[in-house]
C-alpha cells in the first residue's frame, strides 16, 4: 500500500505541475495551444476541413474556442481530484469521509490558486466560473471513485 501511496502522491504532484505549467502560458500561448487542438480535432471528426477557406476554418476554431477550453479545465481537474483522492484513500487511519473531503478540499484549494496565479501572467485572469468548472471535474472524478470502491475495486482501502 506504501508503494501505491508514495506512486500516486507523485503522479498528483506532477499533474499540478502540468497544471501550472499550462496555467503559466500568456493568453496568446495558450489560445495558439487551444487553437491547434481545435484543429487536429476538426481535421478528424469534419469532412474535407483542409478544403474549406482559411476564414472559415478560423470561425470553426475561433466558434469552438471556449467549448475547448471549459472541457480542458473540466477534464484536467477530473484527473486531479482523481490521483488526490486515489492519494488520500489510502490513509486508512483516518475516516472515509473525511478522506474524501480532504481529497475535494485539496482539489478546490489548487484550482483557485490557480485562478490567482493566472491574474499574474500576461493576458490572463483569475475566474471564478473557472474555479467552479475545475471543482466540478474534480467532485466528478471523486464521486465516480467514491461508488467504484464502495463497490468494489478499492475496497481493501476503506
Amino acid at each position: 500500500m506504501k508503494t501505491f501511496r508514495i506512486t500516486v502522491t507523485v503522479l498528483l504532484i506532477g499533474w499540478m505541475i502540468l497544471i501550472f505549467s499550462l496555467s503559466a502560458a500568456t493568453a496568446a500561448e495558450s489560445s495558439a495551444t487551444s487553437s491547434g487542438v481545435i484543429e487536429f480535432l476538426a481535421k478528424i471528426f469534419i469532412a474535407d476541413f483542409d478544403e474549406i477557406s482559411v476564414l472559415e476554418q478560423e470561425s470553426i476554431i475561433e466558434s469552438l474556442q471556449f467549448i475547448v477550453r471549459k472541457t480542458a479545465h473540466f477534464t484536467l481537474y477530473g484527473v486531479l481530484g482523481g490521483l488526490a483522492f486515489l492519494s488520500v484513500i489510502t490513509y486508512t487511519s483516518v475516516p472515509f469521509p473525511l478522506r474524501t473531503a480532504i481529497s475535494a478540499a485539496i482539489c478546490l484549494l489548487y484550482a483557485i490558486s490557480d485562478e490567482i496565479h493566472q491574474i499574474f501572467v500576461p493576458g490572463r485572469s483569475g475566474e471564478i466560473r473557472d474555479v467552479c468548472i475545475d471543482f466540478a471535474g474534480s467532485i466528478l472524478a471523486i464521486l465516480i471513485l467514491v461508488l467504484l470502491s464502495r463497490w468494489k475495486k478499492l475496497k481493501k482501502f476503506i
